[in-house]
């Protein structure tokens, strides 16, 4: 196989994991975005511990963060139990509460845990006891500022997220040849995913590429693995319509 030329390159490597690109993915289409899709993870739902039901039938707030804490959540709770009020970290996660429990779900503009932090309904919450619902690790932030505010936070896991195996040195190698100038990367996991999967032998490559991140926190992440900050660009948010705006701009420079 030979070098792609400049004008056949495909510019975008998207990582976004399986169910939640289909968006994305549809908008590169119909802008005529050329990319690549290579999701490094996948979701299994994580059957829920006798006293989880306890803590989510007691909770003062909800918080739920992605559209996978919900449906995992719902098919093995009672929606009769959730009575407190709700949060999602961004639309999609919310639209998907409101499908399941059809109540009003209190969503920030940034979605992000920063975003949620700042909402006035999370300001005054001492003595609350407030359960998030989320996967085996992450949004550890939202947990930090609201202990520090004076709650009582408890975490639900209703899924795992779950590597998928790949071979990194085959995708290195495909990702080369197609040309490849930016990767998408909506998670701190799915970043570090990439340096795991990819051999220390190729990581100057990932080093080289420019980057989309969707947070201060995967930066400062990025910055610890190599990558230069003039070569990571932050969207606004996680969400489709920043991430495609992110991707434009670059687009832009490339041509």
């Amino acid at each position: 196989m030979t070098e792609r030329t400049a004008a056949e390159a495909i510019p975008f490597l998207i990582t976004r994991p399986a169910g939640k690109a289909d968006n994305l993915l549809a908008s590169l289409d119909e802008s005529g975005t050329a990319y690549l899709y290579q999701p490094l993870i996948t979701t299994a739902q994580m059957a829920l511990k006798p006293q989880d039901q306890q803590f989510l039938q007691h909770a003062d707030m909800l918080i739920f963060v992605s559209v996978s804490a919900v449906s995992c959540l719902q098919n093995q709770t009672d929606a009769a139990l959730l009575k407190a009020p709700l949060f999602a970290v961004g639309h999609t996660t919310a639209s998907a509460l409101q499908r399941w429990l059809a109540r009003e779900v209190t969503v920030p503009e940034d979605q992000r845990s920063e975003g949620l932090l700042q909402l006035p309904q999370l300001q005054q919450v001492a003595g609350k006891q407030i359960v998030v619902v989320r996967g085996n690790a992450g949004r550890e932030l939202i947990k930090q500022g609201l202990v520090a505010r004076g709650a009582t936070v408890r975490y639900v896991q209703s899924y795992k997220r779950v590597p998928l195996p790949l071979d990194g040195a085959s995708l290195c190698q495909q990702w080369q040849l197609a040309g490849i100038r930016c990767i998408v990367a909506t998670s701190n996991e799915i970043l570090q995913q990439l340096f795991s999967v990819i051999s220390a032998g190729h990581h100057h490559w990932l080093q080289q590429c420019d980057w989309v991140l969707v947070s201060p926190r995967m930066q400062d992440s990025a910055l610890a693995l190599g990558i230069a900050a003039e070569r990571i660009t932050l969207a606004d948010n996680a969400n489709d319509s920043a991430l495609l705006a992110a991707i434009s701009q670059l687009k832009r420079e490339y041509q």
